[in-house]
């Protein structure tokens, strides 16, 4: 990948990331001067619900506890994607996308994790087994859309002929 392409590859991710962290914290400061904790905010009845929680651990109160592994990981998460960025293996543009928004939403929950010693998490869906915040939101939609990116990008690839393909005997 030439020199512009990669640095065109950095800046997208660059700026999802950004944008990822700035809704998501700015989301958490009204979850948090807004909401009572423990008390539920109903949004949509029966399915939607607003309800201020903590977690030091990860989906599903994994790992609880151990704060400070977890807020490791999101720099190791955060390096490993400027990698992929900059090297240009990432499938395409929806590829270095939705990379951003995997580091946004890793650096949105490491900014929780350093400022107030856990992750901030309100919104609870009735399908989904436990509440989760905006951060937790882009990691999985970039992690699912990076997943296909990848697809998308091998199915398109042209094969490459077999060793004694074509040759007649």
């Amino acid at each position: 990948m030439a020199g512009m392409q990669r640095r065109r590859a950095l800046m997208i991710a660059a700026a999802i990331a950004l944008l990822v962290l700035v809704i998501d914290q700015a989301s958490k400061a009204w979850a948090r001067g807004a909401l009572a904790p423990g008390r539920e905010v109903t949004v949509i009845p029966g399915w939607l619900w607003y309800r201020l929680a903590s977690n030091t651990g990860a989906t599903l109160g994994l790992g609880s506890g151990h704060n400070e592994v977890f807020a490791a990981l999101a720099l190791i998460i955060v390096a490993a994607i400027a990698v992929l960025a900059v090297r240009g293996n990432a499938g395409g543009v929806l590829g270095i996308g939705a990379l951003g928004a995997v580091a946004g939403g890793a650096l949105g929950n490491l900014v929780d994790r350093v400022r107030v010693g856990s992750v901030t998490d309100f919104i609870e869906v009735h399908v989904w087994p436990t509440d989760f915040n905006l951060a937790d939101a882009a990691i999985r939609i970039g992690v699912v859309l990076f997943l296909l990116a990848i697809l998308l990008d091998w199915t398109r690839r042209p094969r490459r002929a077999s060793v004694g393909a074509g040759r007649e005997r």
